[in-house]
């Protein structure tokens, strides 16, 4: 019989040494920590081949009781389904009961991208005049060109810009993929006079002025809250400048292939979900040329 708490460490381990990121092992850990602790209180079994569909019912009833929003049920739900995946690919146990259970439903939100006087107003609202404006200006400019994640933008490293031909390889994408992504004339403009007061010493492309060492993701977020504050735009975080890369990119007839090998997606899923907010923007503006109310002239 396998226990739960013990096979879940190896589980963990085996994460590890197949190479995926440390963000998803912590995912996967919290997940599987989470229902250790909800069967300890309902009294679920040890082992994990005694779990049945009535368990994972529990456990996702247990979950919403205690105001967990749908997100986080279906994030949970998903990693213990991968993990419970794992433990039958071995034989551990018979079945993935986990998996007979549909994932909640998420709402399917519009986020909207970043206006061209959004991004206009971040860039105006930086001091080109010391060194972190000289760089925070060309960073903007690379999240939005390129539409790299927070991880990938704070791990990509000096040599990893080929300038010449303008692109730069991503080599801590999800999944520990790699790939190269375009990188226009005004963005290698910008990249260039940040490096002039940079330097050229080899290691991560922008560095923290505080440390002198690569930026982290979370600081890398904190600094982007801070420049939409100054700017007077909300919600400014890495992955709306990936957002808005995709749709404007699909507004410009790019083809959905093309914006999902730039943005490494491994499925056209992610990028229809950017083609819907574009075309839900225009419905919009089209409404315009059709308004039933408009069309009875009053008054």
């Amino acid at each position: 019989m396998a226990l739960l708490n013990e096979l879940a460490q190896t589980y963990l381990t085996a994460c590890d040494v197949e190479g995926k990121a440390r963000s998803t092992i912590r995912g996967y850990r919290e997940s599987l920590t989470r229902l250790q602790e909800v069967g300890i209180r309902l009294e679920f079994p040890a082992e994990v081949e005694a779990f049945t569909v009535q368990h994972v019912y529990a456990f996702l009833g247990a979950l919403r009781e205690r105001g967990a929003s749908r997100a986080y049920q279906h994030r949970l739900h998903r990693e213990v389904k991968a993990f419970f995946s794992w433990c039958k690919r071995f034989d551990v146990v018979p079945e993935n009961v986990f998996a007979r259970v549909p994932l909640v439903k998420l709402e399917q939100q519009i986020v909207q991208p970043f206006s061209t006087d959004d991004v206009r107003r971040l860039l105006a609202a930086i001091n080109l005049h010391v060194r972190a404006g000289t760089r925070n200006y060309a960073l903007v400019l690379f999240l939005l060109d390129t539409g790299v994640r927070a991880s990938e933008c704070v791990s990509v490293r000096l040599d990893d810009v080929d300038w010449e031909r303008g692109r730069v390889r991503v080599l801590h994408g999800k999944g520990q993929k790699q790939r190269w992504v375009g990188l226009g004339e005004e963005a290698r403009a910008a990249l260039t006079a940040y490096l002039i007061v940079r330097g050229k010493a080899e290691g991560p492309l922008f560095l923290s002025e505080r440390s002198g060492k690569g930026l982290h993701s979370l600081a890398l977020n904190v600094l982007l809250n801070r420049l939409g504050e100054r700017a007077g735009v909300t919600h400014v975080h890495p992955h709306r400048f990936r957002h808005t890369f995709a749709t404007w990119a699909i507004r410009s007839q790019a083809r959905e292939i093309d914006v999902q090998s730039l943005l490494g997606h491994s499925s056209l899923t992610m990028v229809q979900r950017y083609a819907r907010t574009y075309s839900s923007e225009q419905a919009v503006l089209a409404h315009e040329q059709f308004s039933p109310v408009a069309q009875l002239e009053i008054g």
